[in-house]
């Protein structure tokens, strides 16, 4: 019988592993490196969660499976809605598996919700409400809500208060450790995966803790190792699943995207002001005119943030009813949404990592770009203009992406038109946020110093994979063909990915050459302009998201 585990670290990097393998601080990690194959895993652009770990468990780029981000702009609107699992169609390694007549189990994988119908047990990870849907079968989601289960923690990151929040994630992790572990050792699968999330939300929120050269460092604090017993945490719960399985499963180690310090904030939308490209209404939000005047005043989110009593501010905004919030202070989003003059504006930006979308006649409700030469003509002139944005005398912009150099499939014209890697991701773009003043760039607020990176890792482990080997960049499609050869299942025709041959021992491939098939083609729709079902899960999720950076 084949198994195959796969343990997901979501933002794990070689960066920091390396040296602490070498150091003999992570056990497990070095015993599978030594016995296995490892390399740098390239994540999507943009190296994010939700395009990352559906290509993952894929195979295939956004452009097929048509996930892009958290969020995405409902059709024939500017409002933006947090994605869902459902609102396209793709195939996973979990549904080819099930129509094999294999069993699976999946837990806490990002952007799973709502989970499909599988031939075993399906937990939905981030993006799904903590009380809804987030569980198939149906009754196993009581079962793990009386194991104490939770998707998230109850209380979001507070500076000042690290020492609640790195406890409270700890034990989360705990929890959901030991609910995959039961139903790991009580379930029948030939496929397992568990994504754990405690290492990014810590390189997140924690990083300048642990890094001496981050302007936010404060030397001897108490948190400094708070990242390296994140890891030591996961490396102790693999050893107890590779305990509970048997000795000739193949272990796949796997990250979405990688982690590193984060420098600077770029806004977007207001560089697009400056070069003519997007055009504000004459009379601006409520909301708006107040944030350009604390701007005019000095009062700037990047000079009161150190000196802002967050607990209280925090605690004050919990007392508040969430639909009186709203009322008071509008989304963000929505605010610099509502104060863009849309038939003036060529094109816009949204998303955290530097995605800029043209305001495309026929795609947007008021597009005012011609699709052909107009729209080529201004990909050129914004991608020429990006190579020459500067920040302290140096340029920012590493590689300025086309959406047709990236996605290819029926949902390739939904993805941002260009997307940017800035100063290998220490810097990071934001778009719906800041329209209100005139400032390019901004320290990030205290509580966020680390950002994400575009290459995560990939470790192989098992009776067919090659001992001790360390070899180049593979790519995050390539994990869902070898999987599923690794289970003696055929490859669709329609991955982008590759059986990662390198890894595997010769006397196996030649025992078992990859065998190709062709799927029914699945219906390609356009989300249905409805949104959520339940407004107040949506809610629920945009809030988490919020907490965690990834919406402004």
């Amino acid at each position: 019988m084949r198994q195959v585990l796969v343990f997901g670290i979501d933002a794990a990097t070689l960066d920091l592993v390396e040296p602490w393998v070498a150091a003999g601080q992570l056990p497990t990690l070095q015993r599978l490196m030594q016995g296995g194959s490892y390399a740098p895993l390239r994540s999507t652009v943009p190296a994010l969660s939700p395009p990352a770990w559906t290509s993952m468990i894929t195979g295939q780029n956004p452009g097929k499976h048509g996930i892009y981000d958290f969020v995405h702009l409902l059709p024939g609107s500017y409002r933006l809605t947090s994605t869902r699992r459902d609102q396209t169609h793709f195939r996973t390694i979990f549904d080819l598996a099930s129509e094999q007549g294999q069993s699976v189990l999946a837990m806490n994988i990002p952007l799973t919700y709502p989970p499909p119908t599988v031939n075993g047990s399906m937990v939905a990870g981030l993006g799904a409400p903590s009380q809804g849907r987030f569980a198939y079968p149906p009754k196993l989601r009581d079962e793990l809500l009386g194991w104490g289960y939770r998707i998230d923690p109850v209380h979001e990151y507070v500076p000042g208060r690290d020492a609640e929040y790195i406890a409270e994630l700890e034990q989360l992790t705990r929890i959901q450790a030991d609910c995959f572990m039961r139903l790991l050792q009580r379930e029948p699968w030939d496929l397992a995966m568990m994504v754990f999330r405690i290492v990014d939300e810590f390189q997140s929120f924690l990083w300048h803790h642990m890094d001496p050269s981050h302007p936010l460092h404060e030397p001897r604090q108490p948190f400094d190792s708070a990242i390296l017993d994140a890891y030591q945490l996961m490396d102790r719960i693999l050893a107890e699943c590779l305990a509970a399985v048997p000795k000739d499963t193949t272990v796949l180690v796997v990250s979405d995207h990688g982690g590193g310090p984060l420098y600077k904030e770029v806004f977007l939308n207001v560089w697009l002001e400056q070069h003519g490209w997007l055009q504000r209404k004459q009379t601006p939000t409520l909301t708006a005119s107040s944030t350009a005047l604390m701007r005019r005043l000095g009062l700037t989110r990047e000079k009161l943030a150190p000196k802002l009593d967050w607990p209280l501010a925090h605690a004050l905004r919990r007392r508040i009813p969430q639909h009186l919030q709203h009322a008071l202070v509008p989304e963000q989003g929505m605010t610099i949404a509502n104060s863009i003059d849309w038939s003036h504006t060529r094109a816009f930006s949204f998303g955290n990592i530097g995605q800029i979308f043209v305001n495309l006649k026929g795609r947007e409700p008021q597009g005012s770009v011609e699709p052909g030469a107009e729209y080529e003509q201004l990909i050129d002139d914004m991608t020429a203009a990006l190579y020459e944005l500067q920040d302290d005398g140096k340029p920012v912009v590493d590689r300025v992406f086309r959406a047709n150099e990236l996605y290819h499939g029926p949902y390739a014209d939904t993805g941002a038109d260009l997307n940017l890697i800035m100063r290998d991701m220490s810097y990071i773009a934001h778009g719906w946020r800041e329209l209100a003043g005139d400032t390019m760039f901004a320290m990030p607020g205290t509580n966020e110093s680390g950002t994400h990176r575009p290459t995560g890792l990939l470790i192989a482990y098992g009776p067919n994979i090659v001992a001790h080997e360390r070899y180049p960049e593979v790519n995050i499609t390539d994990v869902a063909p070898t999987i599923l050869w690794l289970l003696g299942l055929p490859l669709p025709q329609d991955l982008d990915g590759r059986l990662m041959t390198e890894l595997i021992h010769a006397t196996a491939l030649s025992g078992q050459p990859p065998e190709a098939i062709v799927t029914a083609a699945l219906p390609i729709t356009v989300p249905p302009d409805v949104g959520w079902e339940n407004a107040d899960e949506e809610t629920e999720v945009l809030e988490r998201l919020k907490n965690l950076g990834y919406v402004d």
